[in-house]
Protein backbone atom coordinates (compact mmCIF):
# COMPACT_ATOMS: atom_id res chain seq x y z
CA UNK A 1 0.00 0.00 0.00
CA UNK A 2 3.20 2.51 -0.88
CA UNK A 3 1.98 5.76 -1.75
CA UNK A 4 3.78 7.23 -5.08
CA UNK A 5 5.00 11.20 -5.40
CA UNK A 6 6.46 12.32 -8.74
CA UNK A 7 9.01 14.11 -10.13
CA UNK A 8 9.39 15.21 -13.70
CA UNK A 9 10.11 17.80 -16.51
CA UNK A 10 9.06 19.23 -18.45
CA UNK A 11 5.28 19.27 -17.34
CA UNK A 12 4.41 17.52 -20.64
CA UNK A 13 5.59 14.43 -19.92
CA UNK A 14 3.01 13.95 -16.97
CA UNK A 15 0.44 13.63 -19.70
CA UNK A 16 2.12 10.26 -20.62
CA UNK A 17 1.50 9.07 -17.06
CA UNK A 18 -0.37 6.54 -16.12
CA UNK A 19 -0.17 7.33 -12.29
CA UNK A 20 -0.33 10.27 -10.48
CA UNK A 21 0.98 11.39 -7.09
CA UNK A 22 -0.61 10.10 -3.84
CA UNK A 23 -2.07 6.59 -5.63
CA UNK A 24 -0.92 3.23 -4.47
CA UNK A 25 2.50 2.24 -6.42
CA UNK A 26 1.16 -0.39 -9.43
CA UNK A 27 4.18 -1.82 -11.47
CA UNK A 28 1.77 -2.16 -14.21
CA UNK A 29 1.08 1.44 -14.76
CA UNK A 30 4.68 2.58 -14.25
CA UNK A 31 5.53 0.20 -17.12
CA UNK A 32 2.96 1.00 -19.29
CA UNK A 33 3.67 4.26 -19.05
CA UNK A 34 7.02 3.64 -20.26
CA UNK A 35 5.77 2.34 -23.39
CA UNK A 36 3.46 5.39 -23.80
CA UNK A 37 5.99 7.82 -23.57
CA UNK A 38 8.55 5.22 -25.82
CA UNK A 39 5.90 5.50 -28.91
CA UNK A 40 5.83 9.71 -28.80
CA UNK A 41 8.65 10.39 -31.66
CA UNK A 42 10.43 13.15 -30.28
CA UNK A 43 11.24 11.21 -27.16
CA UNK A 44 14.79 9.07 -27.35
CA UNK A 45 15.50 8.16 -24.29
CA UNK A 46 13.06 6.94 -20.97
CA UNK A 47 13.65 6.26 -17.45
CA UNK A 48 11.43 5.92 -14.49
CA UNK A 49 13.22 4.39 -11.32
CA UNK A 50 12.33 4.59 -8.01
CA UNK A 51 15.08 6.86 -6.02
CA UNK A 52 13.86 7.35 -1.91
CA UNK A 53 11.22 5.82 -0.34
CA UNK A 54 10.45 7.12 3.30
CA UNK A 55 6.87 7.00 5.42
CA UNK A 56 5.40 4.47 2.93
CA UNK A 57 5.95 7.60 0.26
CA UNK A 58 7.81 6.15 -2.89
CA UNK A 59 9.44 9.03 -4.40
CA UNK A 60 9.25 8.11 -8.40
CA UNK A 61 11.70 10.10 -10.99
CA UNK A 62 10.97 10.59 -14.75
CA UNK A 63 13.97 11.10 -16.71
CA UNK A 64 13.52 11.60 -20.57
CA UNK A 65 15.66 12.89 -23.46
CA UNK A 66 14.30 14.24 -26.35
CA UNK A 67 15.71 13.80 -29.64
CA UNK A 68 16.02 15.86 -33.22
CA UNK A 69 12.31 16.74 -34.37
CA UNK A 70 12.65 18.73 -37.43
CA UNK A 71 12.32 16.12 -40.15
CA UNK A 72 13.00 17.55 -43.61
CA UNK A 73 12.56 14.85 -46.80
CA UNK A 74 12.77 15.05 -50.44
CA UNK A 75 11.92 11.85 -53.23
CA UNK A 76 12.47 12.00 -57.02
CA UNK A 77 11.81 9.08 -58.63
CA UNK A 78 11.08 8.34 -62.96
CA UNK A 79 8.50 5.99 -64.10
CA UNK A 80 7.37 5.07 -67.30
CA UNK A 81 8.63 8.36 -68.90
CA UNK A 82 7.33 10.87 -66.18
CA UNK A 83 8.66 12.14 -62.79
CA UNK A 84 7.52 12.19 -59.28
CA UNK A 85 8.70 14.52 -56.92
CA UNK A 86 8.17 15.38 -53.08
CA UNK A 87 9.27 17.97 -50.85
CA UNK A 88 8.34 17.96 -47.22
CA UNK A 89 9.41 19.14 -43.85
CA UNK A 90 7.62 18.46 -40.35
CA UNK A 91 8.14 19.62 -36.71
CA UNK A 92 7.36 16.85 -34.60
CA UNK A 93 7.66 18.80 -30.77
CA UNK A 94 6.89 22.35 -31.74
CA UNK A 95 8.21 24.60 -28.26
CA UNK A 96 8.33 21.16 -26.72
CA UNK A 97 4.42 20.89 -26.24
CA UNK A 98 4.01 17.70 -28.18
CA UNK A 99 2.29 18.96 -31.38
CA UNK A 100 3.40 18.49 -34.63
CA UNK A 101 2.93 20.78 -37.91
CA UNK A 102 3.78 19.74 -41.72
CA UNK A 103 4.30 20.87 -45.12
CA UNK A 104 4.83 18.68 -48.09
CA UNK A 105 4.49 19.46 -51.93
CA UNK A 106 4.09 16.80 -54.28
CA UNK A 107 4.25 15.95 -58.00
CA UNK A 108 3.44 13.35 -60.44
CA UNK A 109 1.82 11.84 -63.40
CA UNK A 110 -1.71 12.63 -61.84
CA UNK A 111 -1.24 15.45 -59.70
CA UNK A 112 0.45 18.48 -58.02
CA UNK A 113 -0.35 20.47 -54.58
CA UNK A 114 0.65 21.07 -51.50
CA UNK A 115 -0.35 19.89 -47.85
CA UNK A 116 -0.32 20.97 -44.47
CA UNK A 117 -0.78 19.04 -41.43
CA UNK A 118 -1.01 19.37 -37.43
CA UNK A 119 -1.70 16.93 -34.84
CA UNK A 120 -1.48 16.78 -31.25
CA UNK A 121 -2.36 13.74 -29.07
CA UNK A 122 -2.63 15.98 -25.87
CA UNK A 123 -5.44 18.75 -26.46
CA UNK A 124 -6.23 20.33 -23.19
CA UNK A 125 -3.97 18.69 -21.11
CA UNK A 126 -5.45 15.05 -21.54
CA UNK A 127 -5.67 12.69 -23.75
CA UNK A 128 -7.83 14.27 -26.66
CA UNK A 129 -5.92 13.49 -29.86
CA UNK A 130 -6.72 15.73 -32.53
CA UNK A 131 -5.12 15.63 -36.61
CA UNK A 132 -5.75 17.58 -39.02
CA UNK A 133 -4.80 17.76 -43.07
CA UNK A 134 -5.62 20.14 -45.98
CA UNK A 135 -4.53 19.73 -49.52
CA UNK A 136 -5.11 21.78 -52.14
CA UNK A 137 -4.06 20.15 -55.58
CA UNK A 138 -4.61 21.10 -59.22
CA UNK A 139 -7.38 19.00 -59.69
CA UNK A 140 -9.65 19.12 -56.28
CA UNK A 141 -8.47 19.03 -52.48
CA UNK A 142 -8.61 16.78 -50.02
CA UNK A 143 -9.26 17.88 -46.15
CA UNK A 144 -9.51 15.68 -43.54
CA UNK A 145 -10.16 16.06 -39.33
CA UNK A 146 -10.17 13.75 -36.55
CA UNK A 147 -11.11 14.40 -33.30
CA UNK A 148 -11.03 12.05 -30.28
CA UNK A 149 -10.40 10.46 -26.91
CA UNK A 150 -9.21 6.57 -27.62
CA UNK A 151 -8.36 3.87 -25.70
CA UNK A 152 -5.37 5.16 -24.44
CA UNK A 153 -4.20 2.54 -22.16
CA UNK A 154 -5.40 -1.04 -21.15
CA UNK A 155 -7.41 0.18 -18.29
CA UNK A 156 -9.15 2.92 -19.66
CA UNK A 157 -12.72 2.66 -19.06
CA UNK A 158 -14.07 4.53 -22.45
CA UNK A 159 -13.46 6.34 -25.76
CA UNK A 160 -15.37 8.97 -28.43
CA UNK A 161 -14.06 10.12 -31.31
CA UNK A 162 -15.62 11.63 -34.76
CA UNK A 163 -13.76 11.96 -38.11
CA UNK A 164 -14.65 13.74 -41.33
CA UNK A 165 -12.99 13.34 -44.64
CA UNK A 166 -13.68 15.69 -47.92
CA UNK A 167 -11.25 14.68 -51.28
CA UNK A 168 -12.26 16.13 -54.84
CA UNK A 169 -9.93 14.86 -57.75
CA UNK A 170 -9.80 14.17 -61.76
CA UNK A 171 -9.40 10.08 -62.32
CA UNK A 172 -7.75 9.56 -65.51
CA UNK A 173 -8.41 6.26 -67.45
CA UNK A 174 -5.13 4.85 -69.32
CA UNK A 175 -4.38 2.67 -72.07
CA UNK A 176 -1.04 1.85 -73.02
CA UNK A 177 0.13 4.38 -70.47
CA UNK A 178 -2.01 7.43 -72.41
CA UNK A 179 -4.80 9.25 -70.56
CA UNK A 180 -8.00 8.04 -73.24
CA UNK A 181 -10.65 9.63 -70.70
CA UNK A 182 -11.15 11.69 -67.05
CA UNK A 183 -14.19 12.01 -64.75
CA UNK A 184 -14.58 13.84 -61.48
CA UNK A 185 -14.51 12.04 -58.58
CA UNK A 186 -16.07 13.70 -55.03
CA UNK A 187 -15.96 11.95 -52.16
CA UNK A 188 -16.85 12.41 -48.63
CA UNK A 189 -16.91 10.32 -45.29
CA UNK A 190 -17.31 10.51 -41.57
CA UNK A 191 -17.47 8.02 -38.84
CA UNK A 192 -18.62 8.95 -34.81
CA UNK A 193 -18.43 6.20 -32.13
CA UNK A 194 -18.26 5.64 -28.67
CA UNK A 195 -16.82 2.70 -26.88
CA UNK A 196 -16.52 1.62 -22.94
CA UNK A 197 -14.42 -1.25 -21.74
CA UNK A 198 -14.44 -2.86 -17.94
CA UNK A 199 -10.59 -2.40 -17.36
CA UNK A 200 -7.65 -4.55 -17.14
CA UNK A 201 -8.85 -7.58 -15.46
CA UNK A 202 -6.93 -10.50 -14.58
CA UNK A 203 -4.64 -8.99 -17.29
CA UNK A 204 -7.00 -8.77 -20.18
CA UNK A 205 -9.30 -6.11 -21.61
CA UNK A 206 -12.20 -6.47 -23.45
CA UNK A 207 -13.69 -3.36 -25.04
CA UNK A 208 -17.07 -2.60 -26.67
CA UNK A 209 -17.74 -0.10 -29.49
CA UNK A 210 -20.86 1.31 -31.10
CA UNK A 211 -20.50 3.59 -34.04
CA UNK A 212 -21.81 5.46 -37.26
CA UNK A 213 -20.28 5.70 -40.81
CA UNK A 214 -20.50 7.19 -43.40
CA UNK A 215 -19.30 7.34 -47.44
CA UNK A 216 -20.68 9.32 -50.20
CA UNK A 217 -18.80 8.61 -53.84
CA UNK A 218 -20.19 10.99 -56.59
CA UNK A 219 -18.49 10.71 -60.09
CA UNK A 220 -19.33 13.12 -63.07
CA UNK A 221 -18.05 13.82 -66.49
CA UNK A 222 -16.85 17.62 -67.83
CA UNK A 223 -16.50 19.39 -71.04
CA UNK A 224 -12.84 20.53 -69.97
CA UNK A 225 -12.06 16.94 -68.93
CA UNK A 226 -10.92 14.69 -72.06
CA UNK A 227 -14.20 12.86 -72.89
CA UNK A 228 -15.18 9.39 -72.06
CA UNK A 229 -18.70 7.86 -72.35
CA UNK A 230 -21.12 7.78 -69.78
CA UNK A 231 -20.90 4.37 -69.02
CA UNK A 232 -17.68 4.17 -68.06
CA UNK A 233 -17.86 6.37 -65.25
CA UNK A 234 -18.70 4.83 -61.65
CA UNK A 235 -22.04 4.72 -60.46
CA UNK A 236 -22.53 7.07 -57.37
CA UNK A 237 -22.59 5.27 -54.23
CA UNK A 238 -23.64 6.63 -50.40
CA UNK A 239 -23.41 4.01 -47.87
CA UNK A 240 -24.35 4.35 -44.01
CA UNK A 241 -23.70 2.23 -41.33
CA UNK A 242 -24.31 1.50 -37.57
CA UNK A 243 -21.67 -0.60 -36.42
CA UNK A 244 -20.29 -3.04 -33.54
CA UNK A 245 -17.12 -3.40 -32.43
CA UNK A 246 -15.30 -5.44 -30.13
CA UNK A 247 -11.74 -6.00 -29.09
CA UNK A 248 -9.93 -8.38 -26.88
CA UNK A 249 -6.35 -7.51 -25.68
CA UNK A 250 -3.73 -9.72 -23.44
CA UNK A 251 -1.25 -7.77 -21.36
CA UNK A 252 2.07 -9.52 -21.98
CA UNK A 253 5.28 -7.49 -23.36
CA UNK A 254 8.57 -7.97 -23.55
CA UNK A 255 10.98 -5.56 -23.52
CA UNK A 256 14.23 -6.02 -25.48
CA UNK A 257 17.08 -4.37 -27.11
CA UNK A 258 19.42 -4.22 -30.56
CA UNK A 259 15.99 -5.75 -32.04
CA UNK A 260 15.08 -2.84 -34.56
CA UNK A 261 16.59 0.21 -33.10
CA UNK A 262 20.39 0.36 -31.75
CA UNK A 263 20.64 0.35 -27.97
CA UNK A 264 17.06 1.85 -27.59
CA UNK A 265 14.83 -0.42 -25.61
CA UNK A 266 11.21 -1.62 -27.19
CA UNK A 267 8.69 -3.23 -26.42
CA UNK A 268 6.72 -5.94 -28.47
CA UNK A 269 3.47 -7.51 -27.71
CA UNK A 270 3.63 -11.14 -27.16
CA UNK A 271 0.09 -11.81 -26.00
CA UNK A 272 -3.27 -12.26 -28.10
CA UNK A 273 -4.63 -9.56 -29.56
CA UNK A 274 -8.09 -8.80 -32.19
CA UNK A 275 -10.63 -6.65 -33.19
CA UNK A 276 -13.72 -7.53 -34.89
CA UNK A 277 -15.93 -5.22 -36.10
CA UNK A 278 -19.44 -5.63 -38.18
CA UNK A 279 -21.68 -3.32 -39.14
CA UNK A 280 -24.93 -2.67 -42.07
CA UNK A 281 -25.63 0.03 -44.48
CA UNK A 282 -29.03 0.62 -44.54
CA UNK A 283 -31.11 1.65 -47.13
CA UNK A 284 -33.65 3.75 -44.03
CA UNK A 285 -30.75 5.88 -43.19
CA UNK A 286 -30.14 6.92 -47.04
CA UNK A 287 -27.68 3.85 -48.51
CA UNK A 288 -28.18 3.03 -51.62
Amino acid sequence: ANKLHIRTRPSVIRRFLLFKSGETVSVQKIEESERLLRSARYIYSVDIRPFAYHDGVVDIEVKTRDTWTLEPGFQFSRSGGANSTSVSLKERNVLGTGTAIGFSRTSDVDRNGTVFSLSQDHLFGGWTAIDLSLGNFDDGKHHAVSLARPFYALDTRWAAGGSALHDERIESVYNNGDIIGQYRHKQDAGEVYGGWSNGLIDGWTRRYSVGLSYLDDTYSTDPALIPIPPSAVPADQTLISPFLRYEVIEDDYEKVKNRDQIQRPEFFSLGFRSRVQVGRALTSLGSN
